[in-house]
């Protein structure tokens, strides 16, 4: 039997937080996954979704190197232990602030849409290359930068083999960027409805912009940005740029509970994730999505 085939990207100890309470006696315990649109609801154990076959794994050969999800694995424990202390009210050290950072970090990079993402940008960039035809006779233009060039088969690499190639460096980076850019706030959902989350759940927001720069690429470091991640149906992360550090919890009412919501069903791939089988928030959601829409429409985007 091959170990650690099934990798998942939403690990199964962050999912447990959104076990059904009222699973039946002598059931298996079970989640509510839904699509998008809150449709197709399945009741599914934490540990039987939202994973891939070696999707971390490092291919040597024949051989299959697991260190990158074993690492994601020992942070996962060290954010379970920081998530039940934030759930007990109890203080955290500056290493279980990092824990936090460290997993919303990892979480920003590891669904395999966004893996892919960057994949197939690779691949695109060296079948368009293989595609120039280069005249021997005509000099080659001086390069603008002084680091190590890339070959073609080596970039193939960077779109065919994304964990033996560019996926720690990307990995570390966001931690990086997040642990120096952002503080924490931890919200407290004090509705009666639960925070979701989904198959894509630390969400990054920027907020509206002017019609004159609606255009330009923004990133992590743009005025605004922040990341939310709910790490249970009644705690939330919110990352927003200030000192890195944990700073404040703060009353989640309908109002924003809603908010946090609404980025992450809009930012899921295609499953949300409740610890109840009925979406309160999924109609007045759509609705909210149809008025962006039409707004987008309305300047042409």
């Amino acid at each position: 039997m091959v170990k650690h085939k099934d990798q998942h990207w939403v690990p199964r100890s962050y999912l447990e937080a959104w076990v059904d309470p009222e699973t039946p006696d002598k059931y298996e315990s079970y989640v509510h996954l839904f699509d998008r649109t809150g449709q197709a609801h399945k009741k599914k154990s934490p540990a039987k979704v939202l994973h891939m076959p070696d999707l971390y794994t490092i291919f040597n050969g024949a051989s299959r190197d697991l260190s990158i999800e074993h690492t994601f694995g020992q942070w996962e424990d060290a954010f379970i232990k920081v998530r039940n202390k934030i759930e007990l009210d109890a203080d955290l050290t500056e290493e279980e602030v990092a824990d936090l950072y460290v997993f919303a970090g990892a979480l920003m990079v590891r669904p395999p849409h966004h893996i892919e993402h960057f994949a197939g940008q690779w691949r695109d960039i060296v079948a368009r290359a293989r595609t120039i035809k280069i005249n021997p006779n005509v000099k080659a233009i001086p390069s603008l930068t002084k680091g190590p060039s890339l070959s073609l088969d080596e970039a193939q690499r960077y779109g065919d083999d994304p964990m033996g190639t560019w996926f720690k460096d990307n990995l570390a980076t966001t931690i990086e960027i997040l642990a120096k850019r952002f503080g924490i706030d931890v919200l407290v959902n004090q509705s009666e409805h639960p925070f979701l989350t989904s198959d894509n759940p630390a969400v990054t927001y920027h907020p509206p912009v002017s019609e004159r720069f609606r255009l330009m690429p923004r990133g992590l470091g743009s005025p605004g940005c922040e990341v939310t991640l709910p790490i249970s149906p009644r705690y939330a992360l919110l990352f927003r740029h200030k000192e890195p550090t944990l700073h404040n919890y703060l009353v989640a009412d309908w109002e924003t509970v809603f908010e946090m919501n609404f980025r992450t069903i809009t930012r899921a791939k295609e499953k949300i994730v409740s610890d109840r089988p009925d979406l309160f928030f999924v109609k007045a959601i759509l609705d909210k999505i149809a008025e962006v829409e039409a707004e987008k429409q309305q300047y042409g985007e």
